[in-house]
């Protein structure tokens, strides 16, 4: 079982509009967690956002295409759960993954540029032609290519959310592979951050994670 990790880069005209909205904020992010799509068409979504709510979700309100919304507050930001009516550029980038065996690893991290990480588990003959369909302006560079090897979860780690996605984005972009592929540098560029704070999240996450594992 293959694991493939692509960075989408999404033009200003092919963005959806909140995703042209993390652009205003420096670190703005949001993570879609889990989705589905009902019979109707309707695409029906959870994200974890790290954004303002209130500015974010008056956006939300002018998209044509949403329906109905709820909240909840999260650490660093809010959940929401929304529907959407599919089509223009949103239904012809999900289109290119419909006829594949690939299933999505959440989550999916939108953040500003355009740009869109995605973890996905398939067999690899499929993905030239998963990728070759997708719209043309969009821009595709596959990070990460191998074997699937998901992990244990430690019970009882305080990880923030932001810490337990500096640890996501540093499995994906080789920081823990031996050699060591990946650098605090690429961390802090998936995350919209400095360096700095990139390996401040880190430090504090690996300190937690091994204190976890020592008292099992």
């Amino acid at each position: 079982m293959q694991y493939v990790h692509v960075r989408f880069e999404f033009p200003p005209s092919f963005r959806h509009p909140m995703h042209a909205f993390l652009d205003e904020g420096e670190g703005w992010r949001s993570e879609l967690l889990t989705w589905r799509r009902l019979p109707d068409g309707t695409l029906v979504t959870l994200f974890r956002v790290t954004a303002p709510r209130e500015p974010y979700l008056d956006r939300l309100r002018s998209v044509d295409s949403i329906g109905r919304v709820e909240t909840a507050p999260g650490e660093d930001g809010f959940y929401l759960k929304a529907h959407e009516s599919l089509g223009g550029s949103l239904e012809a980038f999900l289109d290119a993954f419909t006829e594949t065996e690939f299933l999505a690893v959440p989550p999916a991290v939108y953040r500003s540029g355009g740009r869109l990480s995605l973890g996905v588990v398939g067999p690899t003959d499929q993905l030239r032609e998963a990728l070759a369909a997708v719209p043309d302006p969009i821009d595709v560079e596959i990070r990460r290519l191998g074997p699937y090897a998901g992990g244990r979860r430690l019970a009882g780690v305080g990880l923030t959310d932001r810490q337990r996605e500096a640890v996501r984005v540093a499995e994906r972009v080789g920081y823990y592979d031996v050699p060591r592929t990946g650098t605090v540098a690429d961390v802090a560029d998936e995350l919209g951050c400095s360096s700095s704070t990139a390996g401040a999240h880190l430090r504090k996450a690996e300190a937690a994670l091994v204190r976890a594992f020592l008292a099992e």
